[in-house]
């Protein structure tokens, strides 16, 4: 059992900040300690003191189920273990209107996103560890495939309609757990993400696995209550709510113990402390049952199909447990995945967030109830109603989960944290760029590999890829020289990664522009462009593409699936033109 090495907080958290520039969130804590410490300077002693901040985000619907808006903190009541608490900070988050962004031609890719529509974001979680058939029966391997194939075109059918600007992540949980794609608004990459995640139907896991085999349903508990610690903790360091669309089939065993056979441990405890990192990371669970209406085995008798019907209701109660110990919903009984989908994104998009400070200053890791309340009658509330005081900083991931826990720094200026595999988009820079294999001859002087080729790949057949970017010449910064003379550094990035998150290749170009006062000014006026390339194996890979202008320190990013055919066309290529070839058939965004 392992998780991929990608940083899923790479992806997460710095996205996240990234993201929660423009959004007001309401405090530095989540179900932690936090000290108040006073100022460094202070000449008088002074008495720290701890406390604990409890954050409950409340969906407000009414008898249609469509969201209210307009309430006020005088609104609200909030209980802990049946005593009113003070309302710390209080705030209403809902949808906005976002315009189209600009369609653009085959090929061509723009860092230029949207302002998200929402002050929450959004995972999808493709469960096919959990859906993966139950042995090697044809029969259980068919459902499976359909299960997991649904889940697939539905997800794209969401991703192909959805709101304009919704900010989302893919992530899969198979035989390991990795990044498809990290906080995007472009429609297309999400859709290439999820097509990119593999079936898993080799027959080991399934929804009955633990009745049949309980080697293989403790690996598959282990592993999918591990996944979840690894996902609240990698989103732990960033303010906000985050949405979790858990596409699965139920984890009976986890959750109730009658259904769990005397062969497999009590995992409450473990619940407890995953139940605990997820209310304290504000991720909140919408579990979406991947069959759809689940399917009768054929296998199954006439007699036998009360049983078959129980050990579904089952999952789905375990479905809305996990639902409910996070303040969110539970899908099921339905084949309109895409619907549901944006059910539960809707309803994630519109909610109060509360805040209070707990009776207790410490984590007494006893287990205390919420209850939230509202003076107006015919509306219905959904929160988390109970919470388990577990300092999440004790919580680690096990020494095996390679994703890391706490997000690096990003420094200005800094490229190797920003070009990082599922980094966000970045628009401090913008451009435009096509991408596409090069049509360009080659040439006796071109090198025999462009980029840094993976040692593992030398010999291997490689296609050609040509990168050419514009973008507005305003952008850039420079500095003055003598007589007038002006002086600006660009850095010109890509690097691409493979399925696992592995650097497969990568090319850094640094150019300089000594330019004369007039040159600059005419610069300013139009766009700039340039040109790399760089080559790429047969595979599916995700090639990320950067902009640093040194003198500002700015940068701009994007990351894009890219498929190299196993048998492409004869290569062709050109050394890097000069900094100002063809133009492209596009014009920059304006900054």
């Amino acid at each position: 059992m392992r998780l991929v090495r990608t940083s899923l907080v790479l992806a997460v958290a710095i996205g996240l900040l990234c993201v929660a520039g423009n959004i007001t969130r309401l405090a530095e804590a989540k179900d932690r300690t936090s000290l108040l410490a006073p100022q460094a300077n202070s000449p008088t002693p002074t008495l720290k003191v701890y406390s604990r901040e409890t954050i409950v985000d409340v969906t407000v619907t009414d008898a249609k189920g469509n969201p209210v808006h307009g309430l006020t903190k005088d609104d609200f009541t909030v209980k802990e273990d049946g005593k009113p608490q003070p309302i710390k900070s209080f705030a209403e988050f809902g949808t906005q209107p976002v315009q189209p962004p600009p369609k653009l031609p085959p090929n061509i890719y723009t860092n230029l996103q949207p302002p998200a529509p929402s002050g929450a974001v959004n995972i999808l979680l493709l469960d096919f560890l959990n859906a993966a058939p139950i042995d090697d029966d044809p029969e259980n391997i068919h459902l499976a495939a359909r299960a997991q194939r649904l889940v697939k075109q539905e997800a794209i059918k969401y991703l192909s309609s959805r709101p304009r600007g919704t900010l989302v992540a893919v992530v899969g949980l198979s035989k390991d757990l990795r990044i498809l794609q990290g906080f995007t608004s472009d429609s297309a990459l999400l859709r290439a993400s999820v097509d990119t995640m593999e079936y898993n139907l080799d027959g080991r896991g399934g929804a009955y696995q633990q009745e049949l085999n309980c080697a293989q349903a403790e690996l598959r508990n282990r592993m999918t209550i591990e996944a979840l610690d690894q996902i609240a903790a990698d989103t732990s360091v960033v303010k906000g709510r985050k949405n979790l669309i858990w596409f699965s089939v139920g984890v009976p065993s986890l959750v109730n113990p009658s259904a769990r056979p005397p062969c497999l441990p009590d995992y409450q405890s473990d619940l407890l402390k995953t139940y605990g990192l997820l209310m304290a990371a504000q991720v909140t669970l919408y579990p979406v049952d991947a069959r759809g209406v689940p399917p009768i085995p054929s296998y199954i008798p006439v007699a036998g199909i009360p049983g078959f019907e129980q050990q579904v209701g089952t999952e789905q109660l375990a479905m809305e447990s996990w639902a409910e110990a996070t303040g969110g919903f539970a899908f099921y009984n339905s084949n309109d995945l895409a619907g549901q989908i944006s059910k539960a994104i809707d309803k994630g998009a519109n909610y109060y967030t509360i805040s209070y400070i707990p009776p207790g200053q410490k984590y007494d890791y006893g287990h205390h109830t919420i209850k939230v309340s509202i003076n107006k009658s015919d509306l219905h509330l959904v929160y988390r109603e109970s919470y388990d005081a577990v300092d999440p900083a004790t919580i680690k991931p096990a020494p095996d989960l390679t994703l890391a826990a706490t997000a690096p720094e990003v420094k200005a200026g800094d490229m190797r944290a920003a070009m990082g595999r599922a980094m966000p988009t970045s628009s401090d820079i913008l451009f435009d760029v096509q991408v596409k294999p090069s049509d360009e001859p080659a040439k006796p002087s071109d090198p025999p590999i462009f980029g840094v080729l993976d040692v593992k790949l030398k010999g291997k057949h490689l296609t050609r890829y040509g990168f050419q970017y514009v973008l507005p010449g305003r952008q850039i910064a420079f500095t003055d020289g003598p007589n007038g003379t002006r002086k600006g550094t660009l850095e010109f990035d890509i690097a691409a990664y493979d399925a696992d998150g592995k650097l497969v290749n990568s090319l850094s170009q640094s150019i300089q522009l000594p330019l004369t006062a007039d040159q600059a000014q005419q610069l300013a006026k139009g766009p700039f462009r340039f040109y790399q390339q760089l080559d790429l194996p047969p595979g599916q890979f995700f090639v990320r593409i950067g902009v640093l202008d040194r003198t500002s320190n700015k940068v701009g990013t994007l990351e894009i699936p890219v498929t190299v055919p196993k048998n492409p066309p004869q290569r062709a290529a050109s050394q890097p033109a000069p900094a100002q070839p063809a133009a492209l058939p596009t014009q920059p965004r304006n900054p």
